[in-house]
């Protein structure tokens, strides 16, 4: 059973998943509509949000890797819109958890930036920067004591961590009133990997969207100073790391080449055509 230990709630409080029920049934059985969708919000009407993810172009070592790429970020995104709570989720993380908060804007930008590499249509890539953006949501319900925490994590603290896909799952699921969104999706399924060795269900993935989040967010979190390790990584170190999860075969190995090729400035060649792929969730699906 694929169920949590704290209750879900949406951004005004309200109860959406009590403790122990099988989320696996909810998605099936809760009655999901388009409450949260009837106010939205354009990406390109949110000036913070948009601040936040220009700066993203200018930081080490992303600004080599994406310059010259969406210069007019703004036409780039376009009409593209979600639930206004979504919004207002984002704001909070950007409060409480400034780095989480820039970790996401870090994996959608250049996530979008990956994944045109390989898919050219603008409305899936459109779709996928949503996706990424609003993949950790959940990590919102994560208390502080735990994210910041210096040292390992006790039983109870790591529960917490391993259920924030489950989180971030219910609340993409309820704020687009579909359980089977893309934005869900990724949500649910952005710590599992291709050999089945992820959480929170063991799922091995069969995506494209999910190799990219994966390595991105090993990669960023690597360069990155965090509270429970003794130092960061140089991106060379960091990139070292990665390719031991492409020979295990956990990513795919030509979206790290890529990444490498972007970040040093390489000319980018020969890379093998690699479809979407399945996020690989038919358990989930509805009837």
């Amino acid at each position: 059973m694929l169920s949590v230990h704290q209750p879900i709630k949406d951004f005004k409080g309200k109860m959406l998943l009590d403790v122990n029920l099988d989320v696996l049934d909810w998605s099936k059985r809760a009655i999901l509509n388009d409450e949260y969708s009837k106010k939205k919000t354009k990406f390109k009407d949110v000036p913070q949000l948009l601040e936040d993810l220009q700066q993203i172009f200018e930081t080490p070592p992303y600004n080599t890797a994406l310059e010259g790429w969406a210069s007019n970020l703004r036409e780039w995104i376009g009409e593209s819109w979600a639930p206004s709570v979504i919004f207002d989720e984002l704001k909070y993380q950007r409060a409480r958890d400034p780095y989480g908060y820039k970790h996401v804007l870090t994996i959608a930008v250049m996530g979008s930036r990956l994944l045109e590499l390989w898919i050219k249509a603008a409305p899936t890539l459109k779709k996928a920067f949503q996706a990424f953006l609003m993949h950790d949501i959940g990590k919102s319900r994560v208390t502080n004591q735990i994210l910041l925490k210096e040292g390992s994590l006790d039983e109870i603290e790591r529960r917490s961590i391993l259920e924030h896909p489950i989180t971030s799952y219910v609340l993409n699921s309820v704020y687009w009133g579909d359980s089977n969104h893309l934005c869900a999706e990724v949500a649910l399924h952005h710590h599992e990997d291709r050999l089945g060795k992820g959480y929170p269900q063991g799922i091995k993935t069969t995506s494209l969207i999910l190799d990219i989040l994966a390595t991105l967010d090993r990669f960023d979190a690597l360069i990155t100073d965090r509270p429970f390790r003794y130092k960061k990584f140089s991106p060379r170190e960091a990139f070292d790391l990665l390719k031991k999860d492409v020979e295990d075969g956990r990513i795919e190995g030509d979206v790290l080449r890529a990444l490498v090729a972007l970040v040093r400035k390489e000319k980018i060649t020969e890379l093998k055509k690699i479809k979407l792929g399945t996020i690989g969730r038919a358990s989930l699906k509805k009837n």
